[in-house]
């Protein structure tokens, strides 16, 4: 096993932009093509595209319509990209957390493992710049996760101070919402891909 360290909806729209794409910039994203076999390097390429593919979205969501809009993307469009390239890689490509908003989210045992080192690793580190990862290789199953931490962005539909009209489509859209109360650089969760036993 090894492990490697690598909005407030008051703030004026440019800056939460800003301010988005600049967390997801911490997601490594590997120029060169890996190697077929490099299931470690092609699972930080998949979180790349995801990544990138849910900013974009969630940066035009928010030129639209601002966070209510957002919360559309990350309910209908995150998991349409998770599921496409998924299929399209052969792995199990998800995001999860402790706090999950959907319960699809609700990690595994061995993922809330990894989230609780995570949490003792920020706890240890709180001022490091580069992201947490994981990554094992047992001889039969191969998990990758990459940490994903609460950034000004965040804050305007994961934060303690709501806004009544986010708070109240929360309530809608997620009755069992636990993804709230996150303090600035809290960790939110991961993004996970698990690969099926090589034949």
């Amino acid at each position: 096993m090894m492990f490697h360290l690598k909005f407030r909806s008051c703030l004026p729209i440019k800056r939460i932009l800003t301010s988005f794409a600049l967390l997801l910039a911490t997601v490594s994203v590997v120029d060169a093509e890996p190697a077929s076999d490099d299931r470690q390097a092609s699972s930080r390429l998949l979180v790349g595209q995801y990544a990138g593919e849910l900013k974009s979205a969630l940066l035009a969501a928010m030129e639209q319509g601002g966070p209510a809009k957002a919360i559309e993307v990350c309910r209908d469009e995150a998991p349409r990209i998770a599921s496409r390239l998924s299929r399209q890689s052969g792995a199990r490509i998800s995001r999860v957390s402790r706090q999950h908003r959907n319960p699809a989210g609700m990690p595994e045992p061995w993922q809330r493992e990894v989230l609780e080192q995570f949490s003792q690793q920020l706890q240890q580190q709180s001022s490091a710049q580069n992201g947490l990862e994981f990554f094992q290789a047992d001889g039969r199953t191969e998990r990758y996760m990459k940490a994903i931490r609460i950034a000004p962005l965040c804050l305007s539909c994961h934060g303690a101070d709501l806004a009544p009209e986010i708070r109240a489509q929360l309530q809608q859209d997620y009755p069992y919402d636990q993804a709230s109360g996150y303090q600035l650089g809290d960790l939110r969760g991961a993004f996970s891909v698990v690969w099926e036993p090589r034949p």
